[in-house]
């Protein structure tokens, strides 16, 4: 479960920003909150973040992809990391980008961070963290001329590993966690796999893949009564596979030549309101291809193709394999950006109410999500600690807080009535009549 994530110096956000989902002092939905022994304290299941268009939401999300995606691949050698710093003053754009994760693993809690100029890593970190203490599993610092690492609180059956792998040279543009696990050194495997599995992102511009995989024989009737009970007008979705031979299938090896060396397989995929996924091995080349159907008048079900369907069905595949998933198994944390784009508020609150209900004490899961939808802002649904705010002051800089900052909301407060207000920020500025008279 993800614990907490920081951020500073990454676009629109200048100063260190933190999502903490660790609860706070309230009763509300106790019942439901994760508990953690270990450390004797509860982890919120479900986070909202709102603000305005322009506000952050996005880079916030963005800031988490590029770290995940940083960890699990690195750069290409001598290539630049790629950092993107706060543009609207001469000082942050010189300076480094860091970001700081807290995770827990099968209970076990972690802090990992890095901080990053557009060459170098310039320190990176992995801590143990107990109930009452903090150990540094390995620390990371750049020298006059190299990386220099420290290995700590390790078992002495892999410290003389470790020391022997930090003694190498280890690129200045690469984290040492994911130097090691590409050298195929699994210590650390752990931490490498939650970002690589445990952690998915979900963004506006993207579908979700599973939704293919998932929609199997096995899994047919589940999605099938899914989609009728959200009310789509789909009552079945149907998996075909389809063996591409000949000619077709050596343009598309040749095509994909340079990917696919070395995979087993290579997974491509077609546009959003196709659904389709191309798998090519040096052996076959398979295309899975994803129809709903639609219930006729005559009882006759009739193929339609996705880009009959609407903009919000197409939404609600993208992101309802997730909801499946955190339904069904443990141990996710699903980050959905703009969760209600292009669906009904209602719909929306159905997806939230299907999630929550499997949360529980012994639950390992959770849904972060950026939204605009006022609707959802509602203690009968959420805690107070569950709601966050994200607004850019007037020299371009975005600031995360919580609405349990505010001492003066009670449990039964509309929050919604003070947000449209601006009593809490994080709503646009701006003025119908200063919008006409710009006519």
């Amino acid at each position: 479960m993800l614990i907490s994530f920081s951020v500073s110096n990454w676009k629109s956000i200048r100063d260190e920003a933190t999502l903490s989902m660790m609860a706070g002092r309230e009763d509300r939905f106790r019942e439901r909150l994760p508990y953690f022994n270990k450390l004797d304290v509860r982890i919120l299941p479900i986070t909202a973040i709102y603000g305005a268009n322009a506000s952050g939401k996005s880079v916030l999300i963005s800031a988490m992809e590029f770290a995940k995606r940083f960890i699990l691949f690195g750069t290409e050698l001598e290539a630049p990391i790629g950092i993107k710093p706060f543009l609207l003053d001469d000082e942050s754009f010189t300076k480094p980008s860091s970001f700081v994760f807290a995770i827990s693993i099968q209970d076990e809690v972690y802090e990992y961070s890095f901080t990053l100029s557009q060459a170098k890593v310039l320190r990176e970190s992995l801590n143990r963290v107990l109930k009452t203490t903090t150990q540094t599993v390995f620390e990371r610092t750049q020298g006059k001329n190299k990386p220099e690492i420290s290995i700590h609180k390790v078992p002495k059956e892999h410290k003389k590993e470790l020391n022997l792998l930090a003694s190498l040279s280890v690129r200045e543009n690469q984290l040492f966690l994911t130097s090691i696990i590409y050298l195929g050194y699994n210590y650390f495997q752990n931490i490498y796999d939650w970002f690589k599995y445990k952690l998915m992102i979900i963004t506006p511009d993207m579908y979700y893949r599973p939704i293919l995989d998932l929609a199997k024989e096995e899994n047919k009737q589940l999605y099938s009564n899914l989609l009728e009970a959200l009310d789509t007008g789909i009552v079945d979705l149907t998996l075909s596979h389809e063996v591409v031979s000949g000619k077709e299938a050596q343009e598309l090896r040749e095509l994909f030549r340079e990917e696919l060396q070395g995979a087993k397989i290579l997974m491509i995929e077609s546009a959003r309101n196709d659904r389709r996924v191309i798998e090519l091995s040096q052996d076959s080349v398979v295309v899975k291809s994803l129809t709903p159907k639609h219930l006729a008048k005559n009882s006759k079900l009739v193929d339609f193709s996705f880009s009959m369907e609407s903009d919000g069905t197409n939404r609600l595949l993208d992101i309802l394999p997730a909801f499946v998933l955190l339904s069904t198994q443990q141990d996710y944390t699903v980050i959905i950006d703009e969760l209600d784009r292009s669906l009904h508020t209602k719909l929306t609150k159905t997806l939230l109410e299907f999630y929550l209900y499997n949360c529980n004490p012994d639950s390992r899961n959770q849904l972060i999500f950026t939204t605009h939808d006022v609707m959802l802002m509602d203690q009968n649904l959420l805690r107070r600690d569950e709601f966050y705010i994200i607004e850019r002051d007037y020299g371009g800089a975005s600031s995360l807080f919580c609405i349990s900052q505010y001492k003066d909301i009670r449990y039964d407060h509309d929050i919604r009535k003070s947000y449209l207000q601006g009593n809490l920020g994080g709503i646009p500025s701006v003025s119908t009549s200063e919008l006409c008279n710009t006519l």
